[in-house]
């Protein structure tokens, strides 16, 4: 009998231990991102800071291309089961995460020790339905105004530091800058969508019906109207009146001419303000963008993008991706990012950080974007929501911002005019959204 017991002890204990040592095994994550380059470098940073941090949970960080490459991917990894434990999706993705099949959004994983309210309000109300936070706010960004401030100085132009110029005082600027400097443009961007978005919004415009999609789901542009024409006119204007260089739907070559002093000014994201510092041989300064001469500033919308939790089944592996996605998001990593890159902070909690008080003082170009934002009109003069500012939201946008693409070479190379083109765009952009939304009807 004592020997059968001592048997049975044995096997109870080795049970115990190989029970305690598969508890061990660390949760292992993937995770989904569009950070490429040095941008890539400061997530791997981030990935790593993690990993080292505890030893539950491994993540591994597999960087899948452009915004638009990673998006296609998500969509495709539902054809195949293999979606990631964690995305980076863009904003224009947004209403398509909401619809998402396996999203759990992250107001269902907030417990009592987490606050919602740390978030800067429009950073957190972008990404957050009638529930809350939907998505992880993690790298948020607005487009800015680099200018080569001593080609700015030779020309004898005083741009302002913070606040937009009207589309009549820019090119006013212009042509100062280009009689009096040998420099053989006066401002230089890619045709990507992004502006028309954001100048059109920081001109009181709306993209979408439906007061921008954020009362009832988007059924129509009105991208095609008024604003929108002058503001597209205005940006391919620059283009065909010399001001500004055709170089196509790019980031890269508009970049360099900028950096080779062949540009005085380049539209860009606050996300290259590392590169942009780093890179120039010459001093960088920034200033808001433009907005249309018939309206008053209204300011920016957060571009960027977020992370979203999606249903791996296991509830055990669902709670470490939250963990993730909260550990990105605190203040340490938040600085890290900040500074490493020129996304701005997420948190507001950083506003009064003495950290980045002492490296904003040093590097004021990184605090155009956050006080670009802080200007930026959330609300109109009778206290209503301004909806220009808040963001379209529409399933089918990413294609849409790919239908203003075309639009800019069916102006410059095809010879249609801003209108004509608008025109064309929007007739393609409502069929997608029909098409989009009849399956939710």
């Amino acid at each position: 009998m004592l020997k059968k017991l001592s048997v049975f002890v044995l096997l109870s204990v080795l049970a115990l231990v190989l029970t305690t040592t598969s508890a061990q095994e660390p949760i292992e994550l993937q995770f989904w991102h569009a950070m490429g380059g040095d941008l890539g470098e400061v997530v791997d940073e981030l990935v790593a800071r993690f990993n080292e941090s505890q030893d539950e949970i491994v993540v591994t960080a597999v960087f899948q291309g452009s915004y638009d490459d990673t998006y296609n991917a998500l969509l495709a990894a539902l054809e195949t089961d293999s979606m990631p434990n964690v995305t980076q999706n863009f904003d224009l993705a947004t209403q398509t995460m909401l619809d998402f099949p396996g999203l759990l959004p992250a107001n269902t994983q907030f417990g009592d020790d987490f606050d919602p309210s740390v978030f800067v309000p429009a950073v957190r109300d972008y990404y957050s339905d009638e529930n809350g936070m939907v998505a992880m706010a993690f790298n948020s960004s607005t487009p800015i105004l680099y200018y080569n401030a001593e080609i700015v100085a030779e020309a004898g132009v005083d741009l302002p530091d913070n606040d937009s110029l009207s589309f009549s005082e820019l090119l006013e600027a212009c042509d100062t800058i280009m009689a009096n400097t040998d420099t053989q443009y006066c401002i230089t961007f890619g045709q990507v969508g992004w502006y028309f978005e954001q100048i059109l919004a920081n001109s009181g415009g709306l993209y979408f019906n439906n007061d921008n999609g954020r009362t009832a789901r988007a059924s129509e542009v009105m991208f095609n109207q008024g604003l929108g024409v002058e503001v597209f006119t205005f940006l391919t204007d620059l283009m065909a009146n010399g001001y500004a260089p055709n170089l196509g739907n790019t980031w890269t070559d508009t970049d360099a001419t900028f950096l080779a002093g062949e540009a005085a000014m380049i539209f860009d994201s606050t996300a290259g303000a590392r590169g942009f510092q780093e890179a120039a041989e010459f001093e960088v300064d920034t200033t808001y963008i433009p907005h249309a001469d018939s309206a008053e500033r209204n300011g920016v919308v957060i571009g960027g993008a977020a992370l979203y939790l999606l249903d791996s089944g296991d509830e055990a592996t669902n709670q470490a991706a939250w963990e993730f996605m909260r550990f990105m998001s605190q203040e340490p990593q938040q600085i890290t990012w900040h500074t490493g890159t020129g996304y701005f902070p997420v948190r507001s909690s950083l506003q009064d950080n003495e950290e980045l008080q002492t490296f904003w003082a040093d590097n004021p170009n990184f605090l155009t974007a956050i006080q670009q934002l802080a200007d930026t009109n959330t609300t109109l003069d009778d206290g209503a929501p301004n909806y220009a500012v808040l963001g379209g939201r529409a399933g089918p946008f990413p294609a849409i911002r790919q239908l203003i693409v075309t639009a800019y070479s069916r102006v410059l190379d095809d010879g249609l005019t801003p209108q004509e083109a608008l025109d064309e765009a929007a007739a393609a952009a409502n069929q997608e959204l029909a098409d989009y939304n009849a399956f939710f009807e």
